[in-house]
């Protein structure tokens, strides 16, 4: 799917079914790092690099590409598509919402998180071999802090995708208006934001 014949030169990588103008979860990177850990193991230690390093810059264009469209207004909190792994929502989150306004999701936000901490484990890894990507791995640890804390603070509103008193995350309509409302329906949505973490030795 990074190749250039399926990724488009601004980054994007196509949906399901070919729907170029649709997202599914942007898991590439964990992907990726999985195939390198497999090959790595079944060659006695030895990591391929060279393909860590290459597919490295392709998902650095497709982050890329979800920061600058899916982030619009610039705050860390993502929105649009099929972002969770229940394909039925109460709006088709892939559409603008007939009521105007915006959903800002607490599984598109986790997703890209994520995508900061796979993005990271790759870096540390070429690090590790010594390869000049210190620098990228402040970068994406950065960039994961500070969609944490947008999380908590939905566009300097104050207003948290965790619900404290149901224990569980959810999205939130902001209105044409600017008034927000949960959308306080418990699905896989809510437990995506669970996935954004990551162990290192």
């Amino acid at each position: 799917m990074l190749r250039e014949w399926y990724m488009h030169p601004n980054g994007q990588i196509p949906a399901y079914e070919w729907a170029f103008g649709d997202v599914n979860p942007p898991v590439h990177a964990w992907a990726a790092y999985q195939v390198y850990l497999i090959d790595r193991a079944k060659n006695g230690g030895k990591g391929d690099t060279r393909f860590l390093s290459r597919i490295f810059h392709k998902l650095l264009l497709n982050f890329t590409w979800w920061v600058n469209r899916k982030d619009s207004e610039g705050n860390n909190i993502f929105e649009g598509g099929f972002l969770g792994l229940d394909n039925i929502g109460i709006f088709d989150r892939s559409r603008p919402l007939p009521t105007g306004g915006t959903i800002k999701q607490s599984d598109g936000t986790a997703w890209v998180a994520k995508y900061c901490l796979d993005l990271m484990r790759i870096c540390l890894e070429l690090v590790d071999a010594g390869r000049p990507y210190s620098s990228l791995v402040e970068k994406c640890l950065e960039h994961f802090l500070q969609i944490a804390k947008a999380a908590t603070n939905l566009g300097g509103r104050g207003i948290d995708l965790w619900d404290e008193e149901d224990q569980f995350f959810y999205d939130q309509l902001v209105l044409p208006d600017g008034r927000t409302v949960p959308l306080k329906v418990k699905s896989f949505v809510g437990l995506v934001p669970m996935f954004a973490c990551t162990v290192i030795d």
